[in-house]
């Protein structure tokens, strides 16, 4: 069974997670990655599970801009951020921009998201926190400040100070949240003061007060912060990155906080692997990672869904965009395609389907495979849609006009950005210098291929069965002869079909050839 509808299955048959509300929860405290999407996608793919089963259920995303700016991503500026370090994103202006730094970065990544088809709806913390929908949960977490500890003790081996409690308050003074300490709670106040080498990242200024908690005044930790928010919503259903739930992490301690403080059971859990970038796990906070907004606007939004609906979600997914994994992508994406408009009720036609931002066509359509686009688009004599209409020996309807349109757009950024050097046919900027290696036979082939040249050609297949037959006039095999083209027009020893390369630019190519002949006639050949 395909693994979106066993998690799916799962919450239904358990009876435990009524109502379903769905969450997912992230920090922006830079450029959102795309590694952040797995979640996104991985929830998004078991609502829309449970829709289609007829339940009623909700998706939430909960940007939890409360927390602390505590790293500065390189591409942003020293001078303007570093005196905002340990504020709450939320409250970190951005030059030239109405909206906060949590702002600009967190809808940057509900484009994203939009974008690939999640529409989950948009919870601010900050907005809980102002609004008093957490102050129930605060008065409780600092009432039970002691048997917090113990649970963090018990299940993690942390041991906190004497009169710990697991609130921050934003700084009167500076305004810095990583830098205060509440050491005091009288039911009513919680005292604070604000340390000035409390943290590595950010100075405090050394005010000390008393405040009320609620409000949003200030913030619980993290590790309590996380469990609080589902009780205070009534969140049931919210998977995390396997670190989180790893014996002794974040997941571990919230459910016992739930149980043990909050009287709340523990969302169904879905703990998934990352998606790595050339092997390397992403951080928003750093820098590191292709950005999500970057990443969709390169695929096309149901190949972005694939890419995530075909890995298990306990599986890593290794994305490496340069060479030929788009292109690998495309082809396992389109053969999944044809198992759904097979009627093959297989885990692949599944991925497929699931895929889909629009209503599925009731009958298959011709779908150009995405390398050919790729290697056409290179040969700009060519009329793409006459010729996938000649293979397909018919008109393309407009969906598939549509699709192929799709498909030269992000060949041309494959092209660009990510495919092997073999896959790329410009003619070089210059004469190569390995036609140096062509032996007097080819460059004879290439004279005659010069005048072929000067000839009027209507179809190129015509002039790729004549270059056929002048090499066996000349005695010299196929492959050396349409060598000796590649290798003067490409600097390389293979190419596209000679004939469509050969007429792609004709009077350049023309040029070309006839540099080349020249040097080796000069060389003695």
């Amino acid at each position: 069974m395909f693994w979106v509808n066993q998690i799916a299955n799962k919450i239904i048959k358990s009876r435990k997670h009524k109502p379903y509300w769905l969450d997912d929860m992230k920090t922006p405290s830079g450029r959102i990655h795309v590694g952040s999407l797995r979640g996104v996608l991985i929830h998004d793919f078991v609502y829309k599970a449970l829709l289609k089963k007829g339940k009623k259920a909700k998706y939430t995303y909960i940007y939890n801009d409360t927390d602390p700016m505590d790293g500065l991503p390189t591409y942003l500026d020293k001078k303007t951020y570093l005196p905002h370090m340990g504020r709450p994103l939320y409250k970190i202006p951005v030059p030239n921009s109405k909206k906060s730094f949590a702002q600009v970065y967190a809808d940057e990544f509900t484009k994203a998201m939009q974008i690939i088809g999640a529409k989950p709806e948009i919870i601010w913390s900050s907005k809980l926190y102002k609004s008093g929908k957490m102050d129930k949960v605060i008065k409780i977490s600092l009432d039970n400040a002691d048997k917090i500890q113990r649970i963090y003790h018990k299940t993690a081996g942390y041991k906190k100070k004497a009169n710990w409690f697991p609130f921050q308050v934003n700084c009167e003074k500076c305004g810095k949240v990583s830098t205060t300490t509440v050491y005091k709670w009288d039911g009513k106040y919680v005292y604070y003061k604000c340390e000035k080498n409390k943290v590595k990242w950010a100075k405090g200024c050394g005010f000390k007060n008393k405040i009320s908690p609620y409000g949003g005044t200030g913030k619980l930790l993290w590790k309590v912060d996380w469990p609080a928010h589902w009780k205070a919503l009534g969140i049931t259903i919210e998977g995390a990155g396997k670190d989180h739930s790893s014996s002794g992490g974040s997941r571990d301690i919230a459910a016992k906080i739930l149980k043990k403080i909050f009287n709340y059971p523990n969302p169904f859990d879905i703990p998934y692997e990352w998606i790595l970038v050339k092997g390397a796990k992403m951080s928003s906070s750093k820098g590191i990672g292709t950005s999500a907004y970057d990443f969709v606007k390169e695929l096309p939004p149901n190949l972005c869904r694939f890419l995530f609906a075909r890995t298990h979600y306990n599986k890593v997914i290794n994305f490496d965009p340069v060479g030929n994994t788009i292109s690998d992508l495309f082809d396992e994406y389109d053969r999944c395609a044809e198992h759904y408009f097979k009627g093959k009720n297989d885990d692949f036609a599944k991925m497929f389907e699931i895929s889909q931002l629009n209503k599925i066509p009731e009958k298959e359509s011709y779908t150009p495979r995405f390398r050919d686009v790729a290697g056409y688009i290179q040969m700009p004599h060519i009329n793409i849609k006459k010729h996938f209409e000649s293979k397909k020996k018919s008109k393309l309807t407009s969906f598939e006009e549509k699709t192929l349109n799709e498909r030269i757009y992000y060949a041309k950024i494959w092209l660009n950005k990510y495919a092997p050097q073999e896959k790329v046919f410009n003619i070089t900027k210059t004469l190569p210098k390995s036609i140096e290696s062509l032996s007097e036979k080819q460059i004879i082939y290439l004279r005659k291929v010069i005048e072929l040249l000067k000839l009027s050609w209507k179809k190129p297949e015509d002039l790729q069965q004549e270059l056929y037959e002048e090499s066996k006039k000349l005695n010299i095999k196929t492959n050396k002869a349409f060598k000796a083209i590649y290798i003067s027009l490409l600097d390389k020893s293979y190419g596209p079909k000679a004939a469509w390369l050969l007429l792609s630019n004709k009077d350049e190519v023309m040029k070309r050839l006839e540099k080349t002949v020249k040097v080796n006639i000069k060389k003695g050949k």
